[in-house]
């Protein structure tokens, strides 16, 4: 037996790197810790009139059920009255109860910049190839996002 090791079925895992984190069964083989995945970005992101994933927040986790958070800090351009769309996707497959719409008012009264948060959240299933992926797209002009944070946690 190699010392700070498990043995499984003929088979020996280093603890070393992973003490205090659970064994987990990730699908056809055995891993430490649950998989949990956050992107940050306090860096201006642009959205625009092509739907795309915002500041890498995407992920191609193990199989398993994961509670998805996602939120943001936006601040639209001049063109009041533009829809800025905010959605969960998985395998590529929109989530329709994850959509989120944000219409800035359109009013001379207002500054030309608008300020709004928006955020979203789904328990999720994957078969561990489908990526998990947060993807906005603006009607109008453009959309600068601060303070995203993308988090992915895994809870079964």
């Amino acid at each position: 037996m190699i010392k700070g090791s498990i043995l499984f079925t003929g088979q020996y895992i280093a603890t070393t790197a992973n003490s205090g984190a659970p064994l987990v069964d990730n699908g056809n083989s055995l891993g430490f810790g649950l998989y949990n995945s956050e992107v940050n970005s306090s860096s201006s992101l642009t959205i625009s009139t092509t739907l795309g994933v915002i500041g890498g927040a995407t992920v191609t986790p193990v199989a398993g059920t994961y509670l998805v958070i996602a939120s943001a800090n936006l601040t639209a351009s001049s063109a009041g009255g533009n829809t800025i769309t905010f959605q969960l996707y998985v395998g590529g497959t929109a989530q329709a109860d994850t959509k989120r719409s944000a219409t800035p008012l359109s009013s001379a009264a207002l500054a030309t910049f608008q300020n709004m948060s928006i955020s979203t959240n789904k328990l999720i299933t994957v078969s561990g190839s489908q990526a998990i992926a947060l993807q906005a797209s603006t009607s109008a002009g453009t959309v600068t996002v601060t303070g995203l944070n993308f988090d992915v946690i895994r809870i079964a």
